[in-house]
Formats: C-alpha cells, structure tokens, sequence
C-alpha cells in the first residue's frame, strides 16, 4: 500500500494548530495575541526545513539602518550571525534566505496591503544592500476563510503598485494558499506573464506554503520528490480559484 502523503500533510497542519492551541492554554498572556502563533509555526518549520538554514526571529541591519523586527527570519547556516539568544537572531542581509509574516487574521484589504508591503520593504532592505533576488518571502494568516481569496488577492494587487516586488506565497486558515508564478505560461494560466494563483486546498494550505518554501531553500527535484512535498492528486492547478496579473488589483475568477 502506498504512502498516504496527503493525509500526512493534513496531519501537518493540524499539529500547526494543535501546538499554537497547547501553547496558548499554557500561557495566556503573551505580550502579543500573535506571538503564540509565531512560536508554534517556527516550531513546525524546524522540524521540515533542512539544516543548511537556522529558524528564528528578530532583525536585519545594514551598514545604515535596520529593519522592522520580522518574525519569522531564516537564515543561512554558513554565514556568521551578529547576535543570536534563543530565537533572537540580529543578521547583515547576505545571509538571510526568508522572510514570513505571521498574523492571527486579516479581515480588510488595507491591514492585508499593509502586511504584505512591510515584507516587500524588507526583502528590498537585502536586495539593496546584496544586489542579489535571493530572498523568499510569505505571509502566514492563520484563521481565513475561502471567501477572502478575492481580497486578498486585490491587497497583493495594491502591494505591488506601491513596491513592484512580488511576494512568494500566501496561506490563510487552513485552506487558502496563494502563489507568485513568474511566467503563468509555465502553469497553464490565463495569463502568460507574472501572474498570483490563488486555490483552495482543504486542509493542506499550510503544508503547501512551507513545501514551496522548502523547494525554494533545497531545489526540490520534481520528478523524485514532488510527490512528497506537493501532494495533490492531480496537481493544484486543478483547485485553483482566481488570478491576478501583475501590475493589476483586482482579481479575475477561472
């Protein structure tokens, strides 16, 4: 009987939730409703990124400033840290390898916007300072619904005018997950050029947004791996919902 990958990735996002909820009913006084969250979705990333990259959260500092404290920053194994105390990690941007923004939710399209340019800012911040596009970036809502594929697919829209860079990948609740694709021709998309996929993937959203991460980080081979990072029978585009072209804000529905 074959492996039921699947399943096991459902499994995934329910442990997800199922640390952030035993955290919370052993502390309920976190300084922020969403620090929790953060703890319990760096915890899960630990144990599937690989070890070339170490978990953490705190700051990037460049020769002039410093960046909005990120929570979620994985960086490079090989490069040496400034600071690191637990979790806290301070870091020049060559060796940062991503980014993720972790919200508890994000109901309007302005609060969705905002997060998602404040990634775009710091991906900038290296960019600039490397001259490199070598840093992954993803925003992380956990309670979301089907029903905020169009909105937030409108805010990273609304993001886009103001930065011009796109964000990698979006999870919300446990079901919705979006997707940058550089050249939509490669996924059969109505659109040709760099186009945003939303889909809805029951219970496995979150899985997805961290197997893009690891293929990001590790390359993995499609042909001998895929199936195990990115289980969907059939292939996603199957379950995809609505895009938006870049350069446009609002969505279009398939």
């Amino acid at each position: 009987m074959p492996p039921d990958y699947e399943s096991f990735h459902r499994s995934v996002t329910q442990e997800l939730y199922s640390i952030k909820d035993r955290i919370r009913n052993l502390v309920t006084h976190w300084p922020t409703d969403g620090e929790s969250k953060e703890v319990a979705l760096r915890s899960v990333l630990r144990r599937h990124l690989p070890s070339s990259v170490v978990v953490g959260r705190g700051f990037i500092v460049t020769r002039d400033q410093s960046s909005t404290q990120v929570d979620i920053l994985i960086v490079s194994s090989n490069k040496p840290t400034l600071f690191r105390e637990g979790d806290l990690l301070i870091v020049t941007p060559d060796a940062v390898v991503g980014v993720v923004e972790v919200k508890t939710e994000l109901r309007s399209r302005p609060q969705m916007a905002e997060a998602l340019v404040k990634l775009s800012r710091v991906e900038e911040l290296c960019r600039d300072s490397t001259g490199r596009d070598s840093v992954w970036t993803g925003l992380f809502i956990f309670d979301g619904e089907e029903g905020l594929q169009d909105r937030l697919l409108g805010a990273v829209g609304d993001a886009y005018q103001i930065t011009r860079r796109p964000v990698n990948c979006i999870s919300c609740g446990a079901d919705t997950f979006i997707r940058y694709w550089s050249r939509g021709a490669d996924v059969n998309s109505a659109e040709r050029g760099p186009v945003w996929h939303s889909y809805n993937l029951p219970g496995v959203a979150p899985s997805y947004f961290m197997g893009n991460l690891v293929d990001f980080i590790s390359s993995v081979d499609q042909s001998t791996a895929g199936f195990a990072w990115f289980p969907m029978l059939g292939g996603k585009e199957q379950h995809r919902k609505c895009y938006l072209p870049a350069g446009q804000t609002e969505s279009i529905r398939y």
